[in-house]
This record gives C-alpha cells, sequence and structure tokens, in this order.
C-alpha cells in the first residue's frame, strides 16, 4: 500500500529543485570549521531559519563541549516520528591543499553536474536532503505523513564529548519511530548503501614516569628509563601482527550470523586500491579481500597512534627520559563495553608488572547496531528500491566510529547522497546533482511509507 500523497510530493522535489539546490549551496558558502566559531553559530542559525522557512520550529542551543546545537522538529499529519541525525561541520579528516581545487572550496560551484564544495559530502547534502523532503510536502500543499525531528550537531572535537549530555538532557525531544544516521553513500554500481552500524572508541593515553626529571644517560646501567618501560607496557598489550592480547578484551563480541556474512559479501571492497595505497603487497594474516572485508568491520582493534618522550632534536643528546607517553585508540565493535574493556586493560597491566602507568581516558563512545531484520530496516530498503531502480545493499557492520549509541534502543539506518569517490574532506569534495535529487525523494519516500505502515 502506498501513501496517497507521495506522488506529488514527489512532483515538487522536481519543480523546486533548483532552489533546494540553491540553498545548498548558500550554506555550504559559509565556513563551518572548528577553528573559526563565529562561522560555526552563522551555520546553527542558517539551519534553524531554513527549517522555520519550510514550516518546522527549531532551538539553537549552546552545549558544554560543543558548538551550537540545533533541535527542530516539523510536525506531521500522524502520530509517528521520524529522526534525523547530521552534523554541520566539515574537515573531519585532513584536508588537502586548497590549491588542489578546481574551484574555491566555500564557493560551491556546479561543474558538469556535480556541486563542490567543502562538506557538501561530510555532511551538509545529507542535512539539507531530510529538510528538503519536508519542504516537498509543505510546497505541493500538503502536511507532512509524519513528524520529522532534527538534531543537528557542531563538533568542536572529533569525538562530540558534548553529545551524550545533549541527548539525555533533551530526550523527550528525540523520541522516534525510526532514525536517519548520516554517514552513508551510493555505490559505483548506483545502489544506497545502508549502513547499520557504528564502531564504538576507546581513546587512551598511557604515561609512564620513572624519574623525578630527565638525568644524564651515563646512569643507564642504574636508572630505569621512561621510554623503555612504557615500550614494554605496550608489547603486552598486543603481539607484532597487531592481535589484542588482553584478556577479556573481547568479551561480549557478537559472532557474525551467516546471513550477515552474506550482506557483507555484496557491499564493495576495493582491496587492491587499499594495498597500492598503503604500498603493502598483501593483508596482515594474509587475508583476502572477502575476509578482509569482514575483519576491517568485526574485529576489534587497538592502534598506537602516537609515542613521545625523550629529546629528539636534531642532535646528539644525552639523557635518561623521565616521562614517555603514548596515545591508543581501541575501535570497539557491537557487544563490546568501553567500561569492561578499560577494566580489562587496567587489570592486563597491573598482572603484568605496570600498574604504575597512569591511564586517561581520553575518549569513549559505545557501539551500535540495528538488527538487519529490522522492519524500519526493510522500509527504508523498500524506499530506496523505488527511488533508485537498484538494489540497496545492507551493511550490518561498518569501519565507521562514531556515537550512535547515544541513540541506542531504536532502529537506525544510515543513508545519504554522496559516493565513495566524493573526495570527501579532500580537495575537490563534491556531490552530484542527481544524488541529491534522489536522496530528497528517498526521504520523501521513508516518511510516507512509516505514515503507511501506521
Amino acid at each position: 500500500m502506498t501513501h496517497p500523497d507521495t506522488a506529488a510530493a514527489l512532483a515538487a522535489v522536481d519543480t523546486h529543485f533548483d532552489e533546494f539546490v540553491a540553498e545548498l549551496q548558500e550554506l555550504c558558502r559559509i565556513r563551518s570549521r572548528r577553528p573559526e566559531p563565529e562561522e560555526m553559530v552563522r551555520t546553527a542559525e542558517f539551519i534553524a531559519a531554513s527549517v522555520r522557512r519550510w514550516g518546522g520550529q527549531a532551538d539553537i542551543i549552546d552545549w558544554e563541549h560543543s558548538y551550537p546545537y540545533v533541535l527542530a522538529e516539523a510536525p506531521g499529519a500522524s502520530d509517528r516520528s521520524l529522526l534525523h541525525f547530521t552534523h554541520y561541520d566539515v574537515e573531519v579528516e585532513p584536508a588537502g591543499d586548497d590549491a588542489d581545487w578546481i574551484s574555491p572550496p566555500y564557493a560551491a560551484e556546479i561543474h558538469d553536474g556535480r556541486l563542490y564544495a567543502r562538506g557538501v559530502a561530510d555532511d551538509k547534502g545529507a542535512l539539507m536532503s531530510r529538510i528538503h523532503a519536508v519542504a516537498a510536502w509543505r510546497l505541493a500543499g500538503l502536511a507532512p505523513p509524519v513528524t520529522s525531528r532534527f538534531i543537528f550537531e557542531g563538533k568542536k572535537w572529533l569525538h562530540s564529548p558534548g553529545l551524550g549530555s545533549f541527548v539525555t538532557a533533551h530526550a523527550d525531544r528525540l523520541t522516534s519511530d525510526g532514525t536517519l544516521w548520516e554517514n552513508s553513500w551510493v555505490d559505483a554500481h548506483d545502489r544506497l548503501l545502508l549502513k547499520l552500524a557504528e564502531k564504538g572508541v576507546l581513546y587512551l593515553r598511557l604515561t609512564a614516569r620513572t624519574l623525578p626529571r630527565d638525568l644524564t644517560s651515563q646512569n643507564t646501567a642504574l636508572l630505569p628509563a621512561a621510554t623503555a618501560r612504557l615500550a614494554a607496557a605496550l608489547t603486552r598489550l598486543q603481539d607484532p601482527d597487531g592481535t589484542v592480547t588482553v584478556p577479556g578484551f573481547t568479551d561480549g563480541v557478537r559472532p557474525l550470523t551467516d546471513t550477515e556474512r552474506d550482506l557483507l559479501a555484496q557491499v564493495d571492497f576495493d582491496g587492491d586500491f587499499l594495498r597500492r595505497r598503503a604500498g603493502v603487497d598483501a593483508f596482515t594474516g594474509g587475508l583476502d579481500d572477502r575476509q578482509a572485508a569482514e575483519a576491517i568491520r568485526t574485529v576489534p582493534t587497538l592502534t598506537v597512534t602516537g609515542f613521545t618522550g625523550g629529546d629528539m632534536r636534531d642532535d646528539v643528546t644525552l639523557g635518561i627520559p623521565s616521562t614517555a607517553s603514548a596515545k591508543l585508540e581501541i575501535r570497539l565493535v557491537p557487544g563490546q563495553d568501553p567500561d569492561r574493556v578499560l577494566t580489562a586493560i587496567r587489570a592486563h597491566l597491573a598482572a603484568t608488572g605496570f600498574g604504575d602507568l597512569d591511564i586517561e581516558v581520553m575518549a569513549t563512545s559505545r557501539p551500535n547496531v540495528t538488527d538487519h531484520r529490522d522492519p524500519f530496516v526493510a522500509l527504508v530498503a523498500d524506499a530506496a528500491r523505488r527511488v533508485y531502480g537498484t538494489e540497496p545493499v545492507i551493511e550490518p557492520y561498518t569501519q565507521w566510529i562514531g556515537n550512535q549509541g547515544v541513540l541506542a534502543g531504536r532502529p537506525i539506518v544510515g543513508v545519504g547522497v554522496s559516493r565513495a569517490d566524493s573526495g570527501v574532506d579532500g580537495p575537490n569534495e563534491n556531490i552530484r546533482l542527481d544524488d541529491y535529487r534522489a536522496g530528497i525523494k528517498h526521504v520523501v519516500e521513508v516518511m510516507a511509507a512509516m505514515a503507511v505502515q501506521a
């Protein structure tokens, strides 16, 4: 059964598409970079004004450890509700040289059917596609069939330390029957990826202190170096191939089902590209591409992301380092608990003689997964078939870390309007205008299907 007004809303997308693209360009011309607070606030104000323009209400809320959140709602004709999570900050990763762009990164110019702008693929295109789906119903002279709720985040730091407390404080305004997350795209076969999970993270700083200050290295036979002690401690945490050796580290990890393994086999994985980029002939453990596609999504990992200690000046120096530190990024898969993993690491270091190391928790988030059999997943997939004319790809696990766990307990599906070749956060980041049109229509179809399902 289809909603009787869907065709009118879809037609409105086509009729007003140039207007939608122009508004997206306006947003992309705002430099919502984390080092530019005024521009971040300006971006939040623009988004709130857009929601209000299309019949919704929006509040700009200052919050700890964050740039302002925009919390918004567009009322619908039924008691069903759809929550949208997106972010408006850009440059998650090193962004490259602006001189490599075919047009300035904040000019938001269109070339050969593509809109080029910093942040258009991650995440302003997805963000505005949700607002414009609401607008399409309004422009068709109709009330949206379901209530849309929005949380627009402006991250001050990558790990979003304020998100958990914000969601807790505003839980009554974030209820939903389903949630559309921001992180996904259309693959090279024109298939929309439906992402059902995010990894969690436990980010630590380990510090060894062996002396009150650095002393001359003529005393090395008598005194302990912090660098040597920390290096020894790190070898207790993992084998040379990266395998984590902490007892209890993998407790709770959900094993892949046969169906999930089959679903992952449908997800594109270009092993040759990754091996060329990394300059290696084979993956660790000799994994083939199918095994690698599973491992990158389902194996919890520990990465020593940095190590510092001693005098690293470009000169011959003589000293015993008194302090050394290492940063550890632990990617958690569904089933793991960051507090339990932290307890296991503390216990293991203590048991192996390194209980004196300081452990600072720099960031933490819980992994999350939505069951691929959830009716909301099927609904989003059916809507994708109608819009894209191809079979969507359901990705039950992903390699990405995030904060999806703060909204756990409801079905969450990641959808987007970009492509794997969109150049996210690099020079010439872009989206195809046809993908933007399809992304708006997909959300329209999801809204219609939810109302009928009720």
